[in-house]
């Protein structure tokens, strides 16, 4: 029967620590008390969308653990402005706003009382009124995707969906219960929300930090709160290999989480020379977070792959007509699981639907199986014809990356028949793509333009945004 709720510290010694944010040390008996009292002032008449602001502050965080504890949903959102809130509260009817810029920025006109303050999770503003439609009885988390190609959706998460790739994901990576994981990710995406809630499930602790691990105030961060996890995305990875003594701080750590888009081979080689343990990771937000792993100890014999299914889970390779395909074909991955969403939301109606995808994904990826290990190549919808041929523009970005030695680019088709790709930093990287390189980019002859960018934009979890490349671009 599907769960109603979701209690991330059941596991551990009471006396354990759960969340530590600078010098406090919240412990799991702690927590669960906070948690029970946080529930009462929430109430428990009806199930409600809690939106929670900044869930990697301590009061964000307790805010996150009571309204799943006690059977609402969570809407976790992170920088903040006025206007972001406004945005959700007209699309999704949130029950209660919790933080001071969600208490702050809402009027009375909206439908929401005044602000009051709440024990330990601070600021909040509640519903006058009914929000409408009653939500989906197991619906726990609405998450953002990542949106590169697109402005993200919204993503409907049950109980089910968050336990289960909690209990995958300690499996894969085994968390010990005196691991600490500093949340160097945002935690309204997948990623980051993965490392909360599989370290607390696995009874580990987590350390509340929000600077970017590209900073120098991360990793004293990390040092204070005893950091032995910490996530990464392929585009900080690329940014700390660059940085000798970030690489030193990498050294500390037991394991390392890499995963949010394609790592070349060479960049993971190199990580692994300076950290214990890295595990390389692929999945989605409609995935809950993970679907595969690749063990550390499996990573030099299988370069370039993305690893084996996290358990409970199953990947095949299928064809256009929905066929499966034998090891070695190339076809888009489809994935089974227990961590596969309920479904997407566009607005507080689509909040109260049953799940509409029967555990199965298909994630738009291309990728084949070879030995159980799984090779991702690219998105289906980033294959465009030129001249005729068919080109695999994530191909064309990962071999100019390869070549400029771990330069970041982005390839996009702006017109028929044309290839752009954008060269992040000054003209010198285009001297070296041209010449015998260029007729291994798989791009037609003389349809292929290189331009340079200071700054290829991104996302808000460090993917290219191919939406707005170009826009900043020089001949």
């Amino acid at each position: 029967m599907t769960s109603r709720s979701l209690d991330l510290l059941t596991a551990g010694a009471p006396a354990a620590p759960a969340l530590l944010e600078g010098p406090r040390v919240v412990t799991r008996g702690q927590a669960r008390a906070i948690a029970e009292e946080t529930a009462r002032f929430l109430g428990d008449d009806r199930k409600k969308l809690v939106m929670v602001e900044n869930p990697r502050s301590l009061p964000g965080a307790l805010a996150c653990l009571a309204a799943l504890r006690a059977g609402h949903a969570v809407l976790p959102v992170e920088a903040v402005t006025p206007d972001d809130i406004r945005v959700h509260v007209e699309r999704l009817r949130p029950d209660i706003l919790v933080g001071p810029t969600c208490a702050a920025a809402v009027d009375v006109r909206a439908g929401y009382g005044r602000p009051e303050a709440a024990p330990h999770i601070g600021a909040v503003r509640r519903v006058d009124s009914s929000p409408g439609p009653d939500l989906a009885g197991e619906l726990a988390l609405v998450a953002r995707t990542s949106g590169s190609t697109s402005g993200g959706r919204l993503v409907r998460l049950s109980y089910d969906n968050l336990a289960s790739n909690a209990a995958s994901i300690g499996t894969a990576t085994g968390i010990r219960s005196s691991d600490v994981a500093a949340t160097s990710l945002r935690t309204d995406h997948s990623f980051g929300l993965s490392l909360f809630t599989s370290h607390l499930a696995a009874g580990a602790a987590v350390g509340l930090l929000t600077a970017a691990p590209s900073s120098a105030r991360f990793w004293a961060g990390a040092r204070s709160v005893g950091a032995t996890c910490v996530g990464l995305v392929p585009s900080t990875v690329r940014f700390l290999l660059r940085s000798p003594d970030s690489l030193a701080e990498l050294s500390s750590l037991r394991t390392l989480l890499v995963a949010g888009g394609p790592a070349s081979p060479e960049e993971l080689r190199r990580l692994r020379r300076h950290a214990r343990s890295v595990y390389y990771m692929y999945g989605q937000t409609e995935a809950t977070a993970r679907m595969t792993c690749l063990d550390p100890e499996a990573a030099a014999e299988h370069e370039g792959s993305v690893g084996t299914p996290v358990p409970g889970g199953r990947v095949e390779i299928r064809g256009r007509d929905g066929s499966r395909l034998p090891d070695g074909r190339l076809g888009e991955v489809y994935y089974q699981g227990a961590n596969v969403m309920l479904g997407y939301a566009r607005s507080r109606a689509d909040l109260a639907l049953p799940d509409v995808t029967g555990d199965t994904l298909w994630t738009g990826d291309l990728g084949r199986v070879e030995g159980g290990m799984l090779y991702l190549q690219g998105r289906v919808d980033r294959q465009v014809k030129v001249l005729g041929q068919r080109v695999n523009l994530d191909a064309v970005e990962a071999t100019a990356t390869a070549v400029l030695g771990g330069i970041a680019t982005a390839a996009v088709q702006p017109a028929p028949d044309e290839v752009f790709l954008y060269v992040e930093g000054g003209p010198e990287h285009l001297e070296r793509l041209r010449g015998p390189y260029l007729a291994h980019l798989g791009v037609p002859r003389g349809s292929l333009r290189l331009r340079t960018t200071a700054r290829l934009p991104r996302t808000s979890s460090g993917k290219i945004k191919y939406t707005a490349v170009g826009g900043t671009a020089t001949p």
